[in-house]
């Protein structure tokens, strides 16, 4: 596969009159890093005739590099000028990370999702400039897919509802919830696979409970309700084993549940 098109803080390249291209004989991504690296940690046993693992954990994040250059279906002349430089670097030299997603040209393809920024080298002819090396640096060892909804409507409690997890990574995450309860009382949202129990007591009819899984956070639409008291600070998970991803999930009452999560990709387009 190959990236034919990348957005960048709410920008496409093409709306540049640009295009991923390529260079030196490449072809499209280069040099690129298309799996996250892991480190593996061993203890010597038996001599050192075996070495168990001890810990694995993810060294970097991921950094790749492309080039692109104006699009010719758009363009007479290829070079690019100082001014048209000047508007790129803007736009992509920026010193925080932001949201950067690639597209692959294989329609069935979904799109991965960094938070990123670039640096840049410029390509030369001569004295002129015909092209711009990116060379992109993100946040995280590994991409993420568009972000996945979930929703599930518990008409009374305990009864198991299963959800699956489509990360590729093995292992769990921390999804972002919204919990509207459709009547009083004590609240457990248990994820049975994981033995997890997310209690929150003194609920009432309709108020609305948001999770935040990234910033593992808690909120209420119910002012009176002391939410940081009645909560056991347990946090929602979903995950998945190499054989299976599904996950059963129950209520102690009846609610409407909206899970959201963006799945982990291994992969570059």
């Amino acid at each position: 596969m190959n990236a034919v098109d990348f957005k960048y803080d709410g920008q496409f390249l093409s709306d540049y009159g640009f295009i991923i291209c390529e260079f030196n004989g490449s072809n499209g991504l280069n040099e690129a890093t298309t799996s996250s690296k892991i480190s593996f940690e061993t203890v010597p046993m038996l001599g050192g005739r075996r070495y168990s693992l001890a810990n694995a954990k993810y060294d970097e994040a991921l950094s790749f590099q492309f080039d692109i250059c104006k699009n010719p279906e758009v363009y007479d002349d290829l070079f690019i000028t100082s001014d048209e430089y000047r508007d790129l670097m803007r736009w992509l030299n920026r010193n925080q990370f932001l949201e950067l997603c690639l597209f692959d040209n294989d329609e069935d393809y979904d799109p991965c999702y960094f938070n990123a920024s670039f640096n840049a080298e410029k390509l030369k002819i001569g004295e002129r400039v015909c092209g711009v090396r990116l060379y992109a640096q993100t946040d995280s060892p590994y991409a993420l897919g568009e972000e996945i909804t979930i929703i599930k409507n518990f008409y009374s409690g305990y009864t198991a509802k299963e959800i699956n997890d489509m990360s590729d990574e093995i292992g769990f995450i921390y999804p972002s919830i919204k919990i509207t309860c459709k009547s009083d009382g004590n609240l457990t949202l248990s994820n049975l696979t994981y033995d997890v129990d997310v209690e929150i007591n003194n609920c009432i009819n309709n108020e609305v409970i948001t999770i935040d899984g990234e910033s593992l956070t808690i909120t209420t639409d119910n002012p009176s309700h002391n939410i940081c008291d009645d909560f056991n600070y347990e946090f929602f998970v979903i995950g998945n084993t190499m054989n299976d991803r599904r996950n059963r999930i129950t209520t102690s009452i009846p609610c409407l549940i909206e899970i959201k999560y963006r799945p982990i990709i291994k992969d570059l387009p």
